[in-house]
């Protein structure tokens, strides 16, 4: 079988990344072989080294039973297409071959893992997740060599949540474009997929309830199951999203009276909604007894169609100044009762879809900048809040107004969603603030937009980051064109959040990158 050498710089990122890694000597006629434990991406936390070799067999076993035999499966799968013979089975494992076992001998942590190298190599995992996460790592591993030092990896992730972003809304990504990066996702031991299926440019969604809202690109229920399972198969969880009240451009297109005039624009306003890409066309209005039922609507279609534990309502960028709008506190005023404003409007309908999103047993989620400030009606704390602006979408730097610490002690549950520099789009205003790579790698996912970081009694508030791919001008980019950014990027989020860079230099990470390469097809 063929073996790819390691470089100079990815193994000395292996020993500087692996606890108790080391240099061995080779085996006896096999200097040939790299004698460190291969480099992985993201990197494991816990290596304790043996004394001896594994080597892959040539047509090697993949042993499994239960739950781990279709892990098993696709390993061999992978492992084939990588450029080595693997099958899976049942039975003993002999020498050179791998044993799955999902069991509770495994790590206690979430979506932990132990491989034992030996004569075979045996993963053991608690978790179906964890034991795929270990196959990524075997994949990573044997793509670079098939032999092994022995000794324990066990390993496990920083943060719960490491996702990534696609902007269908504004730009339609082709399926097979999708489950591209779900595969490499999986790679590199991500587990969140989150899918913008409406905004500026359509509704990517079939609706029956509405079917004048699809777009003529959109998602067929078959597609977005085939979307679904793959992503399952590989451990990564679909959360999809479909905003409002803000950024509805696509719906609102066919339902044009619904959209929220102000009652005054003055030129400042105008070049506010100008740069935040037709925000004013996006807005319903919630003062129109037609709004509430159509969004409602939406959701009863749509969240039971998807598997996972979340659903994300959006909420951002509807309203900064409610003066200009005087009908929505009107409205509230009828329909609520004299004390309550057009803050309480808002919250009240966010509460009402979460509770719909609720009754179908998963978890609703929004952006920091939905949760209105100054009303009477709090916002619903089961929501988990995605932090991504400390003031508004022009100047999301400044402003600290419920901010993570005081969302926290709210009672809410927080992402990281940093606009600098988790953020990149393909095109328009915003790509001019797009973060290079080495911005991202020096990043801390436990520091926030605003510069502030939660308190140590409320880390485990904070789930997580993902990675953000906007397309505010879905023309500047072919989704071929939009490969490499993504690719340059994804690998170190991944890291950031499953193990921190701990001072290796960004050059160094970058050969391990190359060395562990791309998944085989």
């Amino acid at each position: 079988m063929s073996r790819l050498p390691l470089t100079i710089a990815a193994v000395l990122g292996a020993a500087a990344f692996c606890t108790g890694s080391l240099t061995l000597p080779a085996p006896a006629g096999r200097a040939d072989i790299v004698p460190v434990l291969p480099v992985t991406v993201p990197s494991v936390h816990e290596f304790t080294p043996g004394s001896g070799y594994f080597d892959l067999a040539s047509g090697a076993h993949i042993v499994a039973s239960g739950e781990a035999a279709p892990i098993a499966t696709r390993l061999a799968g992978d492992l084939t297409r990588a450029g080595h013979v693997a099958t899976p089975g049942g039975g003993a494992a002999g020498p050179g071959a791998v044993t799955l076992r999902i069991d509770d001998s495994g790590p206690p942590q979430p979506e932990s893992y132990r491989i034992d190298i030996g004569d075979t190599v045996t993963v053991t995992a608690r978790t179906t997740e964890g034991a795929i996460h270990a196959t990524q790592t075997l994949l990573q591993w044997f793509s670079q060599s098939t032999v092994l030092p022995f000794g324990t990896v066990t390993d496990w992730p920083d943060y719960g949540e490491r996702g990534l972003l696609l902007d269908l809304g504004r730009k339609f990504l082709t399926v097979d474009w999708i489950k591209q990066r779900i595969r490499e996702m999986a790679y590199y031991r991500m587990n969140l997929i989150q899918l913008h299926l409406s905004d500026s440019y359509g509704f990517r969604l079939a609706s029956i309830s509405h079917p004048e809202i699809t777009s003529p690109q959109h998602y067929s229920r078959a597609e977005m199951s085939e979307i679904i399972s793959y992503a399952a198969d590989y451990g990564i969880e679909v959360m999809p999203e479909i905003g409002f009240p803000g950024h509805m451009n696509g719906i609102l297109e066919s339902h044009p009276d619904l959209i929220l005039h102000p009652a005054t624009t003055s030129p400042v306003d105008a070049a506010t909604d100008s740069l935040l890409a037709g925000t004013a066309q996006g807005r319903i209005d919630l003062s129109n007894p037609a709004a509430r039922p159509l969004i409602e609507d939406l959701l009863r279609e749509f969240v039971p169609l998807f598997p996972g534990r979340y659903f994300h309502l959006g909420g951002d960028e509807y309203v900064s100044d409610y003066s200009r709008f005087p009908q929505l506190t009107d409205y509230a005023h009828t329909t609520l009762g004299p004390q309550f404003t057009g803050q309480d409007l808002v919250a009240d309908t966010v509460n009402r879809a979460a509770g719909i999103i609720r009754s179908y047993g998963k978890t609703p989620r929004m952006w920091n900048d939905g949760i209105p400030a100054g009303g009477r009606i709090p916002v619903d704390r089961s929501i988990i809040v995605d932090y991504w602006t400390g003031g508004n979408g022009l100047i999301p730097w400044i402003g600290t107004q419920n901010g993570p610490e005081s969302l926290a002690d709210q009672g809410f549950t927080l992402s990281n969603a940093s606009f600098t520099p988790t953020y990149w789009a393909t095109g328009g205003t915003a790509a001019a603030l797009n973060s290079p790579p080495e911005l991202l790698y020096a990043w801390d996912p436990a520091l926030f937009v605003n510069g502030t970081r939660l308190r140590a009694d409320q880390r485990d508030r904070l789930l997580g980051s993902k990675l953000f791919v906007w397309a505010d001008d879905p023309n500047a980019m072919t989704e071929q064109q939009m490969v490499d950014p993504v690719r340059a990027r994804l690998p170190i989020m991944a890291q950031q959040l499953w193990a921190g860079t701990k001072g290796n230099p960004y050059p160094v990470f970058v050969d391990q990158v190359r060395a562990v390469g791309n998944p085989a097809g």
